[in-house]
C-alpha cells in the first residue's frame, strides 16, 4: 500500500470519525461555508483506501462515494492549501468524472485540505456548484483556509474529548477560530435567540454604522423600520418551527443604518440545534445588495419606458398609415382610373404595407421579449393558410417573373395551431424567398415529421442563389443580413427570421435552413400540431361599401385626426347613413347625450379626453346610448390594450390601419338590414389590420 494512503487510514483510525454519527460542530462548519461562498453545495470530504466520505453535507444527499470520484483526492495529492476548478468541464483531472458528466452536473470545485492532528492530510472542506464560477480573490481563498482551519480545531477537539475529557483551552481555541473568521469576514455575521435577541453580532456591522457591541443584546426589530417588524418576527418564528431539512430562510430586508437610511440586506439564517435536535438559536449571514436593487429598479424603468415609447411610436406610425392605406384602397377602386395613375396607387399601397410589416417586426420584438405574445390554438386548415400566403405574395412574386408553388403532402390538413403565428412565419419564409429569388420558382411544401404524423413540417424551396455556409450561422440574429448589400439591394428590416425562430421556440417546435444540391435553399418549420375537426368556415363579409348596400342608421365617428374622420366617413359611405363627428372624448359624451346613434367609433388616444374615459362616461350616464355598440379605432396592438378598451365597455377593437372590409363587416351587423338585433355578434374581438 502506498505509504501516505497507509498514514492517512491510521490517522482516520486514530479519530474514529468514520461512518460516525452527525455533529452539530462539523453542520454548522459546513453551513456557514455555504453561506459565506452562497454556494448550493459544501462539505467536509473525508478519504479512506477505496471511497470518500462526508462526515458533514448540504446540498448533498449523497453520504458517500467511490474514491475514483473524489475531487478532495486532487486537492490531497496536490499539497495546495486551496485546489480549485473554477469550471470541471476545462480542468482534465474532473472533465470525465461521473459527477461532472451525470446527473449532477457539477461545475465548480474548491476545496481547502484537511489535517489530522498528527499531520497527515485526510480530506478537505469543499464548495461545490452546478455552474461554472469566476475564480476566488485571494481573500476567498483565505476565508475557505479559515473555514479548513476552524474543522481541524473541531477535529482536535473532538479527539480531546474522546483521550481525555480536557475540553476548556481547546473551546477557547476554536472560539478563537470562529472570531477570527468573522473579524475577516466582509459579511454581516450575527447570532440570535427566538425572539431575535442578538448574541453576537460580527465587526462588518460597522458598514451600517453601529459598533459590535452597539447590536449585542438588541432585537432584530430595532434595525428595521416599524412597518416591516411584524413581518421579520413572523418569518423568525416560522424558521424555528420548522424542520430540519427545511431551515435556512432566504429573503432580503429593508435595514436602517445609525444615520437613519435604509439599506437593503440579502442573505440566509440557518439553525442551530443541540444534542436533542432542538433549535437553540439561529445565525444569519447578509450582505448589501442596496445597490444590486436600485440597478434592478432602473433596468425596469428602462423596460417600462421603452414599451411606453413602442406604444406610442406604434400609435404615431400606424395614424397616418391609417389615411395612406385607406385613401390608397378608395382611388384604387375609383372607376374609369387612368392606367398609369393606377399603376401609381398600387405602388403607394404596397409602399404602405411594407412600411406597416416594418412597424409589426419591430413591435413583435418587444412582445417577445417581455413575454407578452401568448398562443391562440385553433382548427386549422393548412392548405388554405398557404393559399392565403401566396395570395398576399402573389403580386410581388409575379413582378419579378417567379412562381409560386404548394405541394400539399399532408394525410391530414385540419391541425390544431395558432394560425395567426404560424401564418406569420409562412409569410416570412416564402416572403424572404421571393425577395432573393430572381428567377424560377418558391415552392411551399406542406407535410408531416414524426412517428405518429403529429407534426407539421412546412418547407419553402427556392431556386435562388442559395446560402454562404459563414452567413448560415447567422440568418436567425436579430438584425442580421448575410452582408450590408442585402439591405441595399432587397430591403427589410432583418428581422423576419429572428421573429420567425423565437415564434416556433414559443410553439415548441424547430426551424432550419440547407443548400441543396441544384441551386437554391429550403426553409423549414416543424412544429406540433396535433390533428383537429375542420374548422366550419365563417359566414362571408362584405368586401365593400357595394357588397353591402342596406347599411342605415346614425354613426357618430370620434377621432382628434380630421383625415382619420373624413377615411371611416367615406369607408361607411352610403345615403341612409348619417355620421356625425367629434374630435375628443367629452364632445363625444356631449353628443351622446343628446341624440341616439345606431354605431359609435372611437378612437383611443385623443386630446381633453380619451376614448377609454368617453366610452366609460356614456355607459354609465348616456341613457340614450347605454346600449350602443361601441368599437375602438386603435392605433396601439396587443393584449394589454384589447383588455383596456374591453374593461371600459367597448365591444370590439380595430386596429389602424383600418381594413375596409373589417369596418363594413362590423357596421352590417349593427345597421344591415338583416334581423340581428342591437350589437356586434362577435363582442370583445379583435380585427387586425
Amino acid at each position: 500500500m502506498d505509504p501516505a494512503i497507509a498514514a492517512r487510514l491510521a490517522a482516520l483510525n486514530r479519530l474514529e470519525i468514520l461512518d460516525s454519527a452527525p455533529e452539530a460542530s462539523f453542520d454548522s462548519l459546513v453551513g456557514l461555508t455555504a453561506q459565506i461562498f452562497n454556494a448550493p453545495i459544501a462539505a467536509i470530504s473525508l478519504l479512506d483506501a477505496d471511497r470518500q466520505w462526508f462526515k458533514a453535507r448540504v446540498g448533498l444527499d449523497l453520504p458517500q462515494t467511490d474514491i475514483r470520484q473524489s475531487f478532495c483526492v486532487h486537492a490531497v495529492a496536490t499539497g495546495e492549501r486551496v485546489l480549485e476548478a473554477p469550471d470541471t468541464w476545462l480542468d482534465p483531472r474532473m472533465a470525465d468524472n461521473p459527477l461532472v458528466t451525470g446527473e449532477m452536473g457539477l461545475r465548480y470545485y474548491a476545496g481547502a485540505v484537511i489535517h489530522a492532528p498528527t499531520g497527515e492530510a485526510i480530506g478537505a472542506l469543499c464548495v461545490l456548484d452546478t455552474s461554472p464560477r469566476p475564480p476566488m480573490s485571494e481573500a476567498e481563498r483565505r476565508q475557505l483556509r479559515t473555514l479548513a482551519d476552524a474543522v481541524e480545531d473541531a477535529l482536535r477537539l473532538r479527539l480531546e474529548l474522546t483521550l481525555h475529557r480536557e475540553t476548556e483551552a481547546r473551546l477557547i481555541q476554536s472560539e478563537a477560530s470562529y472570531r477570527m473568521l468573522s473579524d475577516h469576514c466582509h459579511d454581516i455575521l450575527v447570532r440570535a435567540d427566538r425572539n431575535g435577541r442578538i448574541s453576537y453580532a460580527s465587526p462588518s456591522t460597522r458598514a451600517l454604522g453601529y459598533a459590535p457591541e452597539e447590536v449585542v443584546g438588541r432585537c432584530f426589530t430595532d434595525f428595521v423600520p416599524p412597518k416591516d417588524r411584524e413581518a421579520v418576527l413572523i418569518a423568525l418564528g416560522r424558521l424555528f418551527d420548522s424542520s430540519p431539512t427545511d431551515e435556512v430562510m432566504q429573503a432580503p430586508y429593508p435595514v436602517l443604518t445609525s444615520a437613519g437610511d435604509t439599506v437593503w440586506l440579502e442573505g440566509a439564517s440557518s439553525l442551530v440545534r443541540d444534542g436533542q435536535g432542538r433549535a437553540t438559536e439561529v445565525v444569519s449571514v447578509y450582505r448589501d445588495v442596496t445597490a444590486q436593487r436600485a440597478l434592478q429598479k432602473r433596468l425596469e424603468a428602462a423596460v417600462e419606458a421603452k414599451a411606453a415609447f413602442l406604444a406610442n411610436m406604434s400609435h404615431e406610425l400606424r395614424t397616418p398609415l391609417t389615411s395612406i392605406l385607406g385613401f390608397s384602397a378608395l382611388l384604387a377602386k375609383t372607376p374609369d382610373l387612368p392606367r398609369a395613375a393606377s399603376a401609381h396607387v398600387a405602388r403607394i399601397s404596397t409602399a404602405g404595407q411594407a412600411l406597416l410589416a416594418l412597424i409589426n417586426d419591430v413591435l413583435d420584438v418587444s412582445k417577445l421579449e417581455a413575454g407578452h405574445i401568448e398562443l391562440e390554438l385553433e382548427p386549422t386548415h393548412i392548405p388554405a393558410l398557404a393559399e392565403e400566403v401566396r395570395d398576399i405574395l402573389s403580386v410581388q412574386a409575379s413582378v419579378k417573373g417567379v412562381t409560386l408553388q404548394i405541394t400539399d403532402e399532408l394525410l391530414c390538413a385540419d391541425r390544431q395551431v395558432d394560425s395567426l403565428r404560424l401564418r406569420q412565419v409562412v409569410l416570412n419564409l416564402a416572403g424572404n424567398a421571393v425577395k432573393f429569388t430572381d428567377r424560377g420558382a418558391v415552392r411551399i411544401r406542406l407535410g408531416e415529421a414524426g412517428a405518429d404524423g403529429e407534426r407539421l413540417r412546412i418547407e419553402v424551396i427556392d431556386s435562388g442563389p442559395g446560402i454562404p455556409e459563414a452567413h448560415r450561422k447567422r440568418l436567425f440574429q436579430r438584425f442580421a443580413q448575410g452582408d450590408s448589400s442585402v439591405t441595399r439591394k432587397h430591403g427589410g428590416s432583418g428581422l423576419g427570421l429572428a421573429i420567425s425562430k423565437e415564434l416556433v421556440d414559443l410553439m415548441g417546435g424547430e426551424i432550419g435552413a440547407e443548400n441543396r444540391d441544384q441551386p437554391g435553399a429550403c426553409f423549414w418549420v416543424e412544429i406540433p400540431a396535433p390533428q383537429a375537426a375542420p374548422k366550419v368556415a365563417p359566414a362571408e363579409q362584405p368586401s365593400d361599401v357595394k357588397a353591402a348596400p342596406g347599411l342605415s342608421g346614425r354613426v357618430l365617428i370620434v377621432d382628434d385626426h380630421p383625415v382619420n374622420r373624413e377615411l371611416v366617413r367615406l369607408f361607411i359611405g352610403s345615403p341612409s347613413v348619417t355620421t356625425v363627428e367629434a374630435d375628443n372624448g367629452q364632445m363625444a359624451i356631449d353628443l351622446a347625450m343628446a341624440e341616439p346613434f345606431d354605431l359609435i367609433l372611437m378612437d383611443v388616444n385623443m386630446p381633453v379626453m380619451d376614448g377609454l374615459a368617453a366610452t366609460s362616461a356614456i355607459r354609465a350616464s348616456c341613457p340614450l346610448n347605454a346600449e350602443t355598440p361601441i368599437v375602438a379605432l386603435t392605433a396601439q396592438t396587443g393584449t394589454e390594450i384589447e383588455e383596456k378598451c374591453f374593461a371600459a365597455g367597448m365591444d370590439a377593437v380595430l386596429a389602424k390601419p383600418i381594413a375596409h372590409r373589417d369596418l363594413l363587416a362590423l357596421a352590417a351587423q349593427v345597421m344591415g338590414p338583416q334581423p340581428q338585433g342591437k350589437g356586434p355578434e362577435t363582442a370583445k374581438a379583435q380585427t387586425a389590420a
